[in-house]
């Protein structure tokens, strides 16, 4: 299969191209509007349907694995991503995960003397000018899961990872407790939940959590400077004892969230992975010349460096691989696929960016390798991750299994209603597995005429005209293949 990725991010987004996510994998992918103050973002050529759109990210600094992008910005895609868990989806797969955009916020003096906030550091208390929605909270207080997200009404990622979170405060209830905060004023933000989400729903009517505003941006700086993170949406878990336990984008803490509420989250394991992001960061500008320049040994041997200080990891081989694939030793890369598979093999992500960016990619596909990487995605995510479902569903499709690419679809359509793409390639499994064969056709017509008493010639006549309605049939699906190569997959 080809291993191209340079079509769907554009170089220079080295980070978001390793990250995305996951998505930013959720809603169809919308522009999103900015203050006038703020730079645009830019998106990559395309986005799958059911992930947002990613935005554009400081080259310098990747976003966190699989987490998906946020506020902050990580990794992890994800995905997706982009749809209601906007796919960070990523170069060549989905995120999960979603994308995020560049927070405006601006640095200032003081920014140099934040103490800085990394997993296993105590939570900073949050300040707060007004809450919007729900009970107010004082403090953080121990013995208490909270999930604390940075978000803007202006931001597209944002928004297409509310539905999910107003999910998993729903499924959470009393056992975690979700706080988005943003840097606008609460008139705004009123006025935001006054809108529409979807036809006849409002966003006030989606939104089950708390949502307040920041004051005097102590919120954000003790959160999203200290840590690093410059895009959102972002994510911070805070644990019972008061810690920071994960930092990431809201569409891809699902996994993390239910092992921390449960009691079986690894600290040290999320400490590590954590430091070997950060360490990332300081080389993804090196990474990212050195492939402009298509000096790829170079990068290579950088990766190599890193290895030597952290050892092997998902996220290494990750970066790895993106660098092979632009380098076009496709076979090489192809082959880190296997390999990128184990090591993540506990992380829904990852797997899902996996399995997408095979699903959809031109060429020959390793479907076998897809369809293990996305029913082990789909499994820890207990079958409940729209995105996953999309691209196990995706996977099935290029097999050529309709009935069962059609039966996950509509699982994924179950698990995200406002997700408007997922539901069009649902309709569009289905409206493909109605057409009737070219044999069918035939067959059909050749009841009809022997039902009708023809005699011996005109049967002969009838035989040959089954042979052109054949032929036209077969013409007709071998236009419908050629259309269906070039539409843009339905990403998780």
């Amino acid at each position: 299969m080809s291993t191209d990725i340079s079509r769907v991010v554009p170089l220079c987004l080295l980070s978001a191209a390793l990250w995305m996510s996951a998505g930013c994998q959720n809603e169809p992918a919308e522009e999103v509007a900015t203050p006038e103050s703020e730079p645009a973002a830019e998106a990559p050529a395309e986005a799958s349907p059911g992930e947002s759109i990613v935005a554009n990210k400081p080259a310098a600094e990747p976003t966190t694995p699989m987490t998906a992008e946020t506020e902050s910005g990580e990794p992890e895609a994800a995905p997706a991503e982009p749809t209601t868990i906007a796919r960070v989806e990523t170069p060549d797969e989905p995120m999960p995960v979603v994308p995020t955009v560049p927070s405006t916020e601006e640095p200032t003096e003081e920014s140099d003397e934040v103490k800085p906030l990394g997993i296993g550091d105590p939570a900073p208390p949050i300040a707060i000018s007004n809450w919007v929605t729900g009970e107010p909270i004082s403090q953080l207080a121990e013995g208490n899961v909270y999930v604390v997200e940075f978000w803007a009404t202006w931001c597209g990622p944002c928004r297409t990872s509310m539905p999910h979170l107003s999910k998993l405060q729903e499924d959470y209830g009393d056992k975690v407790q979700f706080i988005g905060v943003t840097r606008e004023d609460a008139g705004v933000v009123q006025q935001f939940l006054e809108q529409d989400q979807s036809e006849g729903t409002t966003w006030a009517e989606v939104v089950t959590y708390r949502l307040a505003t920041d004051q005097d941006d102590e919120t954000n700086t003790a959160y999203m400077r200290a840590a690093g993170q410059s895009g959102i949406p972002t994510a911070f878990i805070v644990g019972r004892d008061g810690a920071v336990e994960w930092i990431g984008h809201p569409m891809s803490m699902d996994q993390p969230l239910a092992k921390i509420v449960s009691g079986d989250w690894d600290r040290e394991a999320a400490i590590a992975e954590f430091r070997q992001q950060k360490r990332m960061k300081e080389v993804s500008l090196n990474l990212m010349l050195a492939l402009r320049a298509e000096k790829y040994d170079e990068a290579l041997a950088t990766l190599d460096e890193v290895e030597d200080e952290i050892g092997e990891s998902a996220m290494l081989t990750r970066y790895r691989h993106h660098v092979l694939s632009q380098a076009g030793r496709d076979e090489e890369a192809a082959a880190l696929q296997s390999k990128l598979v184990e090591q993540a093999w506990d992380d829904a992500g990852l797997l899902n960016g996996v399995a997408w960016r095979i699903a959809s990619s031109e060429g020959e596909q390793d479907l076998e390798l897809a369809l293990r990487a996305a029913r082990r995605a789909s499994e820890l995510t207990g079958h409940q991750n729209s995105s996953i479902l999309d691209t196990l569903a995706r996977v099935y499709y290029e097999q050529g299994d309709l009935d069962s690419a059609i039966e996950w679809q509509r699982k994924a359509v179950e698990h995200g209603a406002t997700n408007a793409s997922i539901k069009a390639t649902l309709e569009k499994y289905k409206e493909e597995q109605a057409k009737p064969t070219g044999a069918d056709e035939s067959s059909d017509e050749g009841e009809a005429k022997s039902d009708s008493g023809e005699t011996e010639s005109n049967a002969t006549d009838s035989d040959d005209s089954g042979e052109e309605a054949s032929d036209a049939a077969d013409a007709e699906a071998a236009g419908a293949g050629t259309a269906e190569e070039t539409e843009e997959a339905a990403a998780p």
